[in-house]
C-alpha cells in the first residue's frame, strides 16, 4: 500500500511538472516538426532522453523541508 501511495505521489508530481512546462514541451516539439531526415531522428531521440531525465530527476529538484533543530541566521 505504501509503495501504491508512492507511485500516485509520483505520478501526481510528473502530471504538475508537464503542465507547468507546456510551453517548453511545444516548443520542442515544434522544433522537432521543422527539421528533417537523420537531423530529425537524432533531436527526437534526444528530446526524449531529456524529458524521460526530467521526469526521472524530479526528487532531487525537490526543496527538502529545513531542518527544525538549525537556527535561522540573519544578515
Amino acid at each position: 500500500m505504501k509503495y501504491i501511495k508512492k507511485l500516485f505521489t509520483w505520478v501526481g508530481e510528473i502530471l504538475k511538472e508537464t503542465i507547468a512546462q507546456t510551453f517548453t514541451l511545444l516548443g520542442f516539439f515544434i522544433a522537432w516538426l521543422t527539421l528533417t531526415g537523420t537531423a530529425k531522428d537524432i533531436v527526437g531521440i534526444a528530446i526524449l532522453l531529456s524529458i524521460v531525465l526530467w521526469l526521472l530527476t524530479i526528487g532531487l529538484r525537490k526543496d527538502k523541508p529545513e531542518d527544525k533543530n538549525k537556527k535561522k541566521v540573519s544578515r
